[in-house]
This record gives structure tokens, sequence and C-alpha cells, in this order.
């Protein structure tokens, strides 16, 4: 079903790009609070991104909302509210897609949805030696209905997504655990892939209230909205400390020596929620360990500078 990447090619793909790229950011924006973080260092780094579009992603939480099209319209006003906050009210509408508005089914049918056209039209324009990076830090409906729809568009993409945990952990994870059938699709297409885990990887990007105020506090509104995001966050904020997980997806490609990584056969994600291996599986980049200081120091100078 899917084409097949000649794995010198998809080698070069994995590298890291050491020009300007362009990217597609696919987003549960509304779902947590460092997305937003995210989406801003992304639009505040034009030196390394131009920044195509941004999908909002479909989510779900288990004590709280509970309509995948719900979430996915929050995340697309969540979004918007962003841009306003960041003085960009005058970015076309249609910067940002409405995305898929439930998970993909067991059948891995594709889910219609703006942001999966958008895809589709967006990577048809690219190639192997040119490709549209997507980097996707939600659930993948989205991502995977427009490979789902056109799977030679593989062969133009490089997806970085913050996925699974590590492989000596369970792949079970929030971005997983609610569209397995879509993240399955991602590892089983062959596309070229970037896999960024939760833990014990994204999770050392962990930031707190005090630093946030003595760092970015009080210098424009977005950074204000950021921290109120965070102290509201929990409950309980003393000798707390919150992940910023989303960050890292975009600081791997922002400067290749704030990671190590590995290249590896792709696991495979089964219904259980484990990881299978299979060697003879195509290869795919994993990223092992991030420079916080490195890369929290490059946010906290960028959301200042706004």
């Amino acid at each position: 079903m899917y084409p097949l990447i000649n794995e010198v090619t998809r080698i070069k793909m994995l590298q890291f790009p050491v020009e300007k790229i362009d990217i597609l950011i696919d987003s549960d924006t509304n779902n947590e609070i460092d997305d937003q973080f995210a989406i801003a260092y992304a639009l505040l780094s034009p030196e390394r991104f131009n920044v195509k579009g941004i999908l909002a992603a479909p989510y779900v939480i288990d004590d709280g909302l509970q309509d995948p099209e719900e979430g996915m319209l929050l995340s697309y006003e969540e979004i918007f509210r962003l841009l306003r906050l960041m003085g960009r009210e005058n970015i076309p509408r249609d910067f940002v897609k409405k995305g898929s508005p439930r998970f993909m089914k067991p059948s891995k049918e594709p889910v219609p949805s703006d942001a999966a056209d958008c895809i589709l039209r967006l990577a048809r324009g690219y190639s192997s030696e040119n490709p549209l990076y997507i980097v996707a830090i939600g659930a993948v409906t989205n991502v995977a209905s427009a490979i789902q729809k056109d799977p030679e568009i593989i062969k133009n993409l490089v997806v970085v997504w913050l996925g699974g945990n590590d492989f000596g952990h369970s792949p079970d994870v929030f971005n997983v655990n609610r569209d397995k059938y879509a993240a399955q699709v991602l590892f089983d297409c062959g596309v070229p892939l970037i896999h960024v885990p939760a833990y014990y990887v994204s999770s050392h990007l962990i930031t707190s209230v005090p630093a946030l105020k003595s760092f970015i506090g009080g210098v424009n509104p977005m950074c204000d909205y950021f921290i109120e995001n965070v102290a509201g966050f929990r409950a309980e904020a003393f000798a707390t400390g919150k992940e910023i997980w989303d960050v890292s997806a975009f600081a791997v490609l922002m400067n290749a020596s704030w990671s190590t990584s590995e290249i590896t056969a792709t696991p495979i994600i089964t219904d259980q929620l484990t990881w299978s291996f299979d060697y003879r599986r195509p290869l795919m980049r994993n990223i092992r360990t991030l420079d916080r200081e490195a890369i929290m120091g490059d946010l906290y100078r960028k959301l200042k500078s706004l």
C-alpha cells in the first residue's frame, strides 16, 4: 500500500537540516499549556522555520472533555487567541485549519478534514531533496488521514512527532492512547520519522511559575498569559515543576547539538499499546537526550523578544 523509500534516501532525509526549513504544525493547542509555548517558539524563530500553517488536532480528557471534535474546535480558537497575543491578527484566517472531528477508527480509513487536505496540497509541492516537515505535537489523525488518502506523499515528508515514551517504556501516553490507530499508521507507513519520546526525554523540559516570573514575567501580554496558564494548571504549585513537553519537537530541529539520537528500525505499536520490534522495518530517528539549558534559554530569550 505504501511506496518504498530507498534507505539511503531515507537516511539523508533523517539528517538534521542545515538550512531554513518549511514546517507545518499539528497541535491540540487547548489541551494543555505547553502547545502555546511551542507554537510561539516556532513563530519567533524565522531564522530557522518558515511556518506554512497550523492545524488543530482533536483531543479528549479522561476526567473532562469527551468529544474530540469539541477539543479540536477549542484548539482552533486557542490558536487564534495565541496569534492575537503575539500581535499577529493580520495573519490570514486560512493559515489555521480545522482538523479531524474524531480519531481514526480501527479500519484506518482517512478522516476528512481541512487539515488533512492542507497536508495533501502542500506535500505534493515538495520532494525527498526538499521535504516538508510536519511537527506533530498531539494525536496524529490529521497526518495519518492525509497519508491514508494519498500514501505517495510520504516521499515528500519528514514527520517529527512527540509520541510514545522511549523504547524501554510503554508507548501508552496521551498522544498515542487516544488515537492508537493513527499512531500505528504513522509508524507503519514508512514516512521518514523523527520520534521525540515523552518519558524520559521531553519530560526534562521543566519550568516553574517562579522561574517563568523571573525570566519572562511582565515583558509582554503573551508571556503573562503563559505564566497564568502554568500557575492555573495545578492547584498546589509549591516545589513543583511543569513539563513544557511540546517545545522539544521544535528544539531538535532548531539545533542538532541540542539532542542526541539514534537511527534505528521503526518499532510496531501493538493494539495492547506496547512496543514490538522487527529490525527489518524502515529506519527512523529516535531522540534520546535533550540539552535542557540550551533549549530553555533559547525559548525564554525568544518569548521576551516579542
